[in-house]
């Protein structure tokens, strides 16, 4: 027992004595197959908070922003218009700057979007909560100045006020404004890329039901009374116009069928039967289309459409001839031992009669005057014959 403990104590003792000329280096060890990359991403994203801004706190971050319109949809009945775009966003960091000497001359590095801080930019007027990087798991280039480039492929679904009024040749114009959310213009100022002045559109994918007329996006500064500072703005204007060959030949033409065949009712004699027959094929028509547009065009109470109050109109036009033509008919073919009043029947002989086209009874009822008084002059001595005959 004793030995064991002498030898313990040998051990501890040399431990001691030849241990202090021994170096052990502290620190993180290399990897012995790193490349400058790896080097440079270590020296990098060491101690890297990306939730604080990349400056002191009194100096201003500029981030440049770009848009490229990739496609879009409009939602009608939603007044929602969802926008595929490319957004173009470059800015400075401070602490991502280096020596290309020092790392093999290498000038830029690629890191992912979860690594380093990203502005805050928010679509202002969207219709869902969705920041402009939710769909941007992209990377970003970074160069050796600090410079950061980043450009993520988004979805952006937009609150539109529409005017369906001249439905189907309306154009609406749509707006997204982009801001930071906690940020004012004192820390984060906002500039367009390249001086751009129009949403670029190299890379755009056609719409089968729309196209673009123009584009515009500029930069607003807004002050508010609650705070002193003030809030930049990016906004961008989208113009659209609605491909309207298919309705043509939908829509405007039977229009054109259903004037005619209203004016062909009128057109018939009074006493046609066949008039109620043509005017309910008028109204079932009608009524299909008036279906096919509650399918079509949203209920609007401030722009409604000109088409739907056209088809509307047609049919009370249709309801009224339908209950005319009911009297008429009733009127003609029933014995009635009265006659017309003279109230009625002296405007209608008139000038108003000529005015309506009723020219051909007017002469009807001058004929039958003019042989009331052949005949009156004839049998002056019978005047019940007379009262008979006229």
């Amino acid at each position: 027992m004793q030995s064991l403990t002498i030898v313990s104590l040998l051990f501890v003792f040399f431990v001691e004595v030849f241990g202090g000329f021994t170096t052990t280096k502290v620190g993180p060890q290399p990897i012995w197959n790193a490349t400058h990359t790896d080097k440079l991403r270590q020296d990098l994203l060491l101690n890297y908070d990306k939730f604080a801004r990349p400056t002191q706190h009194y100096n201003q971050t500029i981030v440049k922003f770009g848009m490229t319109l990739r496609h879009f949809d409009l939602n009608e009945f939603k007044s929602q218009l969802t926008v595929h775009a490319w957004i173009r966003m470059v800015w400075t960091d401070e602490k991502l700057k280096w020596n290309p000497e020092d790392y093999g001359g290498l000038s830029v590095v690629r890191l992912a979007d979860h690594e380093i801080w990203q502005p805050d930019l928010f679509l202002y007027n969207s219709a869902t909560s969705t920041a402009v990087g939710h769909y941007a798991n992209t990377h970003f280039l970074v160069y050796e100045n600090g410079e950061v480039l980043w450009v993520p492929p988004c979805q952006f679904t937009i609150l539109c006020d529409l005017n369906l009024k001249y439905w189907p040749f309306d154009e609406q114009t749509c707006q997204m404004g982009f801001g930071s959310w906690t940020y004012s213009g004192d820390l984060i100022d906002l500039e367009l890329y390249d001086n751009q002045s129009t949403i670029e559109q190299e890379l755009i994918i056609e719409s089968n039901e729309w196209k673009v007329l123009d584009t515009a996006i500029y930069k607003t500064t807004l002050y508010y009374k609650c705070c002193p500072e003030p809030y930049v703005k990016i906004n961008a204007n989208v113009t659209i116009a609605r491909r309207s060959p298919s309705y043509r030949a939908v829509i405007i033409t039977p229009a054109f069928a259903i004037i005619v065949l209203i004016l062909a009712t009128f057109w018939l004699p009074p006493n046609a039967g066949e008039k109620i027959i043509l005017n309910g094929c008028i109204a079932v028509i009608i009524s299909m289309f008036l279906l096919y547009f509650t399918q079509k065009i949203p209920a609007m109470g401030s722009h409604t459409s000109l088409i739907m109050i056209f088809y509307s109109n047609c049919f009370y036009i249709v309801c009224c001839t339908m209950i005319g033509s009911v009297v008429v008919l009733w009127i003609s073919k029933t014995k009635h031992t009265s006659p017309v009043p003279w109230t009625i029947k002296k405007p209608l002989t008139g000038t108003l009669g000529k005015w309506l086209g009723l020219n051909v009874y007017i002469q009807q009822q001058e004929k039958k005057a003019l042989s009331c008084f052949i005949f009156a002059d004839l049998t002056l001595k019978t005047p019940n014959v007379l009262v008979s005959v006229c």
